[in-house]
């Protein structure tokens, strides 16, 4: 499940990507936020932002490969 949405503000904010726990592991989740990014780019949004638990160091590693960086404690923009 993966959910995006362009907010007022001007900036798109990828809510939510997770997996039932078989399918983790397999690139999935990577592939929806590369869908994510692709939804905001192609409705002319500028930054992507998006939140992870500070303990998923798995989405905290993808987020990072991505190009998200931090610029508030839990959010991370590209």
């Amino acid at each position: 499940m993966a959910t995006t949405s362009l907010q007022p503000e001007g900036h798109a904010l990828s809510e939510m990507t997770g997996l039932l726990v078989g399918h983790r592991g397999r690139g999935i989740s990577l592939a929806m936020k590369l869908l994510a990014i692709g939804f905001a780019r192609s409705h002319g949004m500028h930054w992507l932002r998006t939140f992870h638990h500070p303990d998923n160091a798995a989405a905290i590693g993808m987020n990072r490969r991505l190009g998200f960086v931090n610029d508030e404690p839990g959010i991370v923009t590209t």
